[in-house]
């Protein structure tokens, strides 16, 4: 299995795509003008709601975020300027969700300038590595400010990750600085571009970066192939619309239908032509939801999907059968960088979901027509 990296840049527009072998993992196109989470802003206090415990906080001409008291460091008035971090994106008609308790992640620490106390990755759960890191953090945590180890940190020497925290503390001097200069409400911070994101995510399982401008790439220590199309080569624009339908096929005949509301996400999985043949309908169900529960994991990313995901998959009536789907979810959802939680099956058979939302919807970009009905026997 292969992973590379696709850049290709149209009209001023950059484009990356992530394929694993010939499948699309991630697909991004830059957009500027939104609040997206990891942003940090000089806002201004617009209005108290004590109804919600909540203040709305302006972030620039036509911008407008939420912020709860949970998250404030100290209770917020009318015209306060504040220092503010986008914890979760714009969804519909819902404001950006704020925080004040502001963090800076790199790959293998996130520091947290404001709160003082360290923590490990709850993905490491054996004792004797989350002991041996938390004394690190304690040493490498610079005066007054906390740090959390990622997981990625556990096999890494000491220096690679003091050298990460001073660049992290680096970057927090720089937003102080911008904060003495700016006029609020502004933009100090951006979130990291998409390529150092995804570079940072995939924690070095990029085989390879395929783009048609190799002189417009950062140093990196990285193999890169010119190519003049290579979405093109990789089919990315295809994948990318079929993934994004309403109905989703599987390789195996089946179909994923998918209905996103501001509440929350569903999915649900028909055996479309699926048959199975003679192997009997309850191993022919397994064998579908096991490669519907891969694709799910894979569109979740792709969608950007976050919040409660919940998954009706095929009628399953042997306990054996909905533990290997539910140890499937879990093991696909693995490779995604994103929060996301299993809660395991409703007493109504139904999966629950929850991953936290880290972007937005593309506004630019509409939802692709319906597939022909004609496609489903």
């Amino acid at each position: 299995m292969s992973k590379r990296i696709l850049i290709e840049t149209r009209e001023g527009q950059r484009r990356i795509a992530l394929m694993e072998d010939r499948r699309l993992m991630y697909f991004s196109r830059e957009m500027n003008g939104r609040a997206e989470a990891e942003q940090i802003y000089r806002g201004v206090v617009d209005r108290i709601v004590k109804g919600m415990e909540a203040a709305f906080v302006r972030l620039g001409k036509d911008a407008t975020g939420f912020l709860p008291f949970s998250e404030c460091v100290q209770s917020p008035r009318s015209g306060d300027k504040c220092l503010v971090q986008v914890k979760k994106p714009a969804v519909g008609e819902k404001a950006p969700y704020l925080t004040e308790r502001i963090s800076l992640a790199g790959h293998l620490a996130i520091l947290t300038p404001l709160d003082a106390r360290n923590a490990v990755s709850k993905r490491i759960e054996e004792e004797a590595p989350r002991r041996r890191l938390m004394d690190a953090a304690a040493r490498l945590a610079p005066a007054g400010m906390g740090l959390i180890l990622r997981a990625e940190s556990r096999d890494a020497p000491e220096e690679e990750i003091r050298a990460e925290v001073q660049a992290l503390r680096a970057e927090w001097e720089g937003v102080l600085a911008r904060k003495g200069e700016a006029q609020a409400p502004c933009l100090l911070r951006e979130r990291q571009d998409a390529l150092a994101r995804l570079i940072r995510d995939e924690q070095g399982a990029i085989d390879e970066i395929w783009t048609d401008d190799p002189a417009a790439l950062p140093p990196l220590l990285l193999p890169v192939r010119a190519c003049p199309n290579p979405f093109q080569l990789f089919s990315v624009e295809d994948k990318w619309k079929k993934s994004m339908q309403r109905k989703v096929w599987l390789d195996c005949g089946g179909y994923l239908i998918i209905d996103r509301t501001e509440a929350l996400t569903v999915i649900d999985v028909n055996s479309g032509k699926y048959t199975g043949g003679k192997t009997g309908a309850e191993s022919t169900f397994l064998r579908l939801n096991l490669e519907a529960a891969r694709e799910i994991a894979r569109l979740l990313r792709l969608r950007s999907l976050g919040g409660i995901i919940i998954i009706d998959f095929v009628d399953m009536q042997s306990e054996a059968h909905r533990a290997a789907v539910l140890d499937a979810m879990r093991v696909a959802l693995r490779q995604d960088p994103v929060k996301t939680v299993v809660h395991g099956f409703t007493s109504l058979g139904l999966m629950e979901v929850t991953r936290r939302k880290t972007e937005s919807p593309d506004p630019a970009v509409p939802d692709p027509p319906e597939e022909p009905e004609q496609q489903e026997e």
